[in-house]
């Protein structure tokens, strides 16, 4: 009877191993395959300029505040706001009671020295006067002459003639007013097409990239459906060190329409290079900011890296790499969003 049970037990226990085997075999054959299927593409590279992307402000290259050399009383203003002037045309003129009667008085002392001089010379051939008084007399009139120089030339200069063809944009004083020397009367912005640029200020590394004479794309925030040509014009060489930027400024190439200062723009200036970037499709990036953004590069063990990469421009479905990713490398399109560093990945056609 014993021998009978012993036998059934060890029966009972083969069948249980056999079933707990064909159980982890048909597990076995049933688990899912947790590779993500994703497609990937070679990274090609091609020579192109990477532009530099900066806003900037319109403003006028050719600028003018003109002013009387000596101070008085404006007599008339002959231009107003908003008036267009030529170079040399006359702004203004002060009242001259007072700087002709100088000029007078200049050209009496003259007079009076000429004849102090011819006196003292009398004296010295008759014995009388010194040769240093002569000496004294012909200095007097030396200083005299002089004096009348300075109040004929402060006469020509009690006026104001335009330096500049351009726009009067604002009138700082009027007729009647008391004006002292060099105080400004006019703002005059010079209008003609070469007198207007845009001007921006460069971080250093884009700084150091640029040359004069690279082209440039302007887009101004008045005309939203228009592209204006332009042209680096000035580049600093010493940063500004309130903004610490490098000031540049941009001289329109093309035909411009109504301008102001002040108006805002954007620039995208093309470097002269021939540097070879990376380029890959707009799908491959995920979680762009900016100009920052990530794509998932494949390894060789059929993983994939997490990589964070700069985008330098993006044009129609293709994106630019200005840095992160190296020509040989190959990165996720299609499943890119679902991946996490490290996933292991089914590259599928």
């Amino acid at each position: 009877m014993k021998m009978h049970h012993l036998i059934l037990g060890l029966v009972l226990l083969m069948f249980t191993a056999c079933g707990k085997k064909e159980k982890t075999s048909e597990e076995t054959k049933s688990a899912p395959d947790t590779a993500i299927p994703v497609r990937v593409v070679s990274i090609s590279s091609e020579v192109v300029s990477i532009p530099v992307q900066v806003s900037g402000v319109v403003s006028a290259s050719n600028e003018a505040r003109p002013a009387f050399k000596t101070g008085g009383i404006i007599a008339r203003i002959l231009v107003e706001e908003g008036a267009h002037v030529r170079k040399g045309q006359l702004l203004a003129t002060l009242n001259l009671t007072e700087i002709d009667a100088q000029v007078q008085q200049a050209a009496e002392a003259v007079a009076k020295s000429k004849r102090d001089l011819t006196r003292a010379k009398n004296l010295y051939a008759d014995s009388v006067a010194t040769l240093e008084q002569v000496q004294d007399a012909t200095t007097g009139l030396s200083l005299a002459e002089q004096s009348f120089q300075i109040a004929q030339y402060n006469q020509s200069y009690s006026e104001i003639r335009s330096p500049i063809s351009g726009k009067v944009v604002k009138k700082l004083m009027n007729q009647g007013e008391v004006v002292g020397p060099g105080t400004p009367v006019f703002y005059i912005l010079g209008d003609g097409q070469a007198d207007w640029v845009i001007k921006s200020g460069l971080v250093d590394r884009d700084w150091a990239r640029l040359r004069l004479g690279d082209r440039a794309e302007v887009h101004l925030d008045a005309y939203p459906d228009r592209t204006f040509a332009a042209k680096v014009s000035q580049l600093a060489d010493v940063g500004n060190p309130q903004s610490g930027t490098f000031d540049a400024e941009f001289a329109f190439t093309g035909s411009m329409p109504r301008l102001a200062v002040g108006l805002i723009g954007s620039l995208n200036i093309y470097p002269k290079e021939d540097a070879a970037h990376p380029i890959v499709p707009i799908d491959a990036l995920v979680e762009s900011n900016g100009n920052a953004a990530v794509v998932y590069v494949l390894q060789a063990d059929n993983t994939v890296k997490r990589t964070a990469v700069r985008v330098g421009q993006i044009f129609e479905n293709k994106a630019i790499i200005s840095s992160g990713l190296s020509a040989d490398s190959k990165v996720v399109t299609s499943g890119a969003p679902y991946l996490e560093d490290g996933s292991r990945v089914k590259v599928i056609n």
